[in-house]
């Protein structure tokens, strides 16, 4: 399977914030599977909780909290993430 990783430009023509894009820009780069919305009422965007490449990353029955690195790049962008379900989830304002 291919993974599609999205631009810098893509995010900014998505509407999503500076601060949000950064973080997503990082967290892409590292191999963490993120995904955006096309509506932005739950967050920024999302984590697929159900992708393989997540469980380093977070796990909501291993890893409920998510990792160090996840946390770290998520606050010093000032944002974080809450479970909507079992396998999305969502990255929002601190």
């Amino acid at each position: 399977m291919t993974l599609y990783l999205m631009t810098e430009q893509e995010l900014i023509e998505e509407g999503m914030a500076p601060h949000a894009i950064k973080a997503f820009l990082k967290l892409q780069s590292l191999g963490c599977p993120v995904k955006t919305w096309y509506h932005g009422d739950r967050g920024h965007f999302w984590i697929d909780g159900e992708a393989s490449e997540a469980e380093e990353w977070l796990d909501y029955y291993h890893n409920f909290i998510g990792s160090d690195p996840l946390n770290d790049i998520l606050s010093a962008n000032g944002l974080w993430f809450e479970w909507q379900n079992s396998a999305v989830a969502c990255v929002y304002n601190i």
